[in-house]
């Protein structure tokens, strides 16, 4: 979803948070003894080390971040509000058809994050520009990450004539990642957003043009042949005819994506409430068991690390189809998961100065009237609601709104 430009695991117990009346999320929050006082990431590059990212030394770290695609007319004083507000990262999109508009936007971006040290992991998000039948560019319709040649009908899967082919897809990828080299603000890559499993779509490891695994080990390695710092972030592809809907990533195991450069590999997966996601089991031991199996064992067993690329709801039922019930029991159990808390029920689990899963909330800014109504209320301040679960998911304890971080810049 999400639409384009148009901790260590925590020691000390911060508090049972409650998300609006009477409905508590438990997860620890506390201190990360070494971690910057604002919870900013460490200066450099990232890789990977098993299911950990760590830094330059070696200590895992947890990415914050948030997605951002509107109110670019002061990106400074933007970004002294995401520190602020707990985010240590941005993700934020580009699109083939007006990549040259977004890239004179993301280089704002970029130089406003670095001046208040914030990383960002750029994302390709669709081929074309977005129309109503696509959901305003939410999520290309044809499953894939390209629209024209073999392997498509011509067009972009919403009656949109289609005008990028694989080529013209990599060599997009590769003048990105040129633009930002050595530029260690761009920490990574999200190479294509919510590719599908459907008639037509992507499918893993099995040869052939649609096959994105070999796209992410192609496509990567050229990225990483100019620009060797980034990591490479690789979207496991929504199944909603199965028990995967946020990502499968159940055929890593036997068809890992591997490059040129090791431990440069972050898998993700998208994860949102029934009230957008359409997915009925969306809390509860019955998820975590999906979650198992579709991702989560990467973590438990050690093998990658996986990044929640994006999550988040209202907690308002100021979208017409939300029940803030069944949102807030959606937050319990993935907060939870994600913190290590579930590992009673086979989900992973985080010792020594192991992080908890990195995440990236959806969206920041104020955006009222839509499904995901943004971070900030009309005055400029977190809405209380979505705070209380997504302070849980950054790298240090933070117990009162902006309390630790209004000395961040």
């Amino acid at each position: 979803m999400g639409y384009p430009i148009q901790a260590i695991r925590t020691v000390a117990f911060c508090a049972m948070i409650t998300v609006g009346a009477n409905q508590a999320i438990g997860a620890e929050a506390g201190a990360c003894a070494g971690r910057p006082a604002n919870g900013l990431l460490p200066p450099g590059y990232l890789h990977t080390a098993g299911s950990q990212i760590v830094d330059d030394a070696g200590k895992p770290v947890r990415i914050a971040s948030v997605g951002w695609n509107q109110g670019f007319e002061n990106p400074d004083e933007a970004m002294r509000k995401i520190v602020q507000t707990g985010f240590n990262a941005v993700r934020f999109s580009w699109v083939d058809a007006t990549m040259e508009r977004d890239l004179r936007t993301i280089d704002g971006v970029v130089a406003a994050a670095a001046n208040r040290g914030v990383k960002v992991i750029l994302d390709h998000h669709t081929n074309e520009a977005g129309t109503e039948a696509d959901g305003w560019g939410a999520q290309q319709k044809n499953g894939l990450w390209f629209d024209s040649g073999p392997g498509t009908d011509g067009t972009n899967g919403a009656g949109v004539n289609g005008t990028v082919t694989q080529a013209i897809f990599q060599a997009h990828w590769v003048e990105v990642a040129k633009r930002y080299a050595g530029n260690s603000t761009v920490i990574g890559f999200d190479l294509d957003n919510e590719p599908l499993v459907i008639r037509g779509g992507a499918t893993w490891g099995r040869g052939g043009v649609t096959d994105i695994r070999m796209m992410y080990q192609t496509v990567g390695n050229a990225i990483l042949a100019v620009n060797p710092g980034a990591l490479i972030i690789a979207e496991g592809p929504q199944d909603y005819s199965t028990d995967k809907p946020w990502g499968d990533l159940s055929k890593v195991r036997f068809a890992p994506v591997e490059l040129a450069i090791p431990n440069k590999v972050v898998y993700s997966v998208h994860d949102y409430p029934r009230y957008v996601s359409g997915v009925r089991e969306d809390s509860g031991p019955g998820k975590v068991a999906r979650m198992n199996r579709a991702w989560g064992y990467l973590v438990s067993e050690n093998i990658a690390p996986v990044w929640i690329g994006e999550m988040g709801a209202n907690f308002d039922g100021s979208w017409g189809h939300e029940n803030v019930a069944e949102s807030r029991a959606w937050a319990s159990t993935l907060v939870n998961y994600l913190n290590g808390q579930l590992g009673d029920l086979g989900g992973p689990h985080f010792t020594g100065s192991q992080q908890g899963i990195s995440t990236n909330w959806w969206a920041w800014g104020h955006l009222p009237g839509q499904s995901l109504n943004g971070t900030l209320a009309e005055d400029g301040t977190p809405r209380r609601a979505q705070y209380e679960v997504y302070r849980q998911l950054q790298p240090q304890a933070d117990c009162g709104i902006g309390a630790d971080r209004a000395s961040a810049q």
